[in-house]
């Protein structure tokens, strides 16, 4: 038995103990090979109007007329640049299993005639974790963002996981929230009797698809410069929706089927399939052993120091 019972659970940022076990990682060549680069397209939308410049009379660009594309480099300039997301599209979110874990167990043994009180009072932390799967998308160079507000078959539940999970790179699939389940109670044994008490955490896991569209709007600058010495060699701005136009109106392969226009939006399209584990809830259990089923624990007393009848032994 117990009593003067509590439990309780916050986020916090320390190191937790693991107990979930997030989705293998995706091979990076391959789903780069899925994504459209936005700053390559840039690039060569640029690269193309500087020859084109440079066939023009007095267009001050004869200086460089035996430049080739390995001798520059591109500066972008984003300010002008609006991205937002829309909100994901789930399908087929399905519950994919539930599970009790035990983090935390302690044994009581009272080998006095007297009842006696022990206190049980401990913090042990999990990971609630989002992970995705990317099977189509977009990416500026390096950077490849993809926002997801959480579904509402897993906000519902209050899992603590934030309105919208991030990711900013192709190699980063997996996001985690450390969660602390906290007890603080007194746990009765009898005269002679023996108490078990286990803190169990249960815990969920949600498997589904995603499909969002992301649009993007406004002037983007591009500055090419020569390697060498850092010399601009020629400035350009440009509506991103007029460069994306220019390869959409030759079906460039390289849109992949991500990029589409909605008049001066440029339409982003990502897929893939997310998966969310967490805990929910979390309980104590006492089990209470007879003379028959009572533990010896003196073999582990004594390696920790440890007198029979006062102390508790953990595992």
């Amino acid at each position: 038995m117990f009593s003067d019972f509590s439990l309780f659970r916050k986020t916090t940022s320390s190191t937790p103990t693991r107990t979930m076990t997030p989705p293998p990682p995706d091979a990076s060549s391959g789903v780069s090979a899925t994504h459209v680069d936005v700053d390559s397209l840039l690039e060569d939308y640029a690269w193309r109007r500087f020859r084109e410049a440079q066939g023009i009379k007095g267009s001050g660009l004869d200086a460089f007329r035996s430049l080739d594309r390995a001798d520059v480099e591109f500066d972008f300039n984003r300010r002008k640049l609006i991205l937002s997301h829309a909100q994901p599209d789930y399908s087929n979110i399905q519950m994919t299993g539930t599970r009790p874990n035990t983090i935390f167990k302690s044994v009581f043994t009272n080998n006095t005639s007297q009842v006696q009180a022990y206190s049980l009072k401990t913090e042990r932390s999990s990971e609630s974790i989002c992970g995705v799967s990317r099977e189509q998308g977009f990416m500026f160079g390096a950077e490849a963002e993809l926002s997801l507000k959480t579904p509402c078959e897993v906000a519902e539940l209050k899992t603590n996981f934030k309105h919208e999970v991030h990711f900013n790179k192709l190699t980063e699939n997996i996001k985690s929230e450390t969660l602390v389940w906290a007890v603080d109670n007194n746990i009765v044994v009898p005269p002679g009797g023996q108490t078990e008490a286990s803190i169990v955490i249960e815990e969920i896991s949600y498997h589904g698809k995603y499909c969002l569209v992301s649009t993007l709007s406004g002037l983007v600058i591009i500055s090419i410069r020569r390697i060498r010495d850092g010399v601009l060699v020629m400035p350009l701005s440009a509506n991103v929706a007029t460069i994306m136009n220019e390869y959409l109106a030759k079906k460039d392969p390289r849109l992949k089927g991500v990029v589409s226009l909605n008049g001066s939006n440029v339409l982003l399209k990502s897929k893939g399939t997310c998966h969310f584990q967490f805990a929910v809830k979390q309980y104590v259990e006492l089990n209470e052993a007879n003379q028959n089923q009572k533990k010896d624990l003196s073999g582990e007393m004594a390696r920790l120091h440890m007198f029979p009848g006062t102390g508790q032994y953990q595992k």
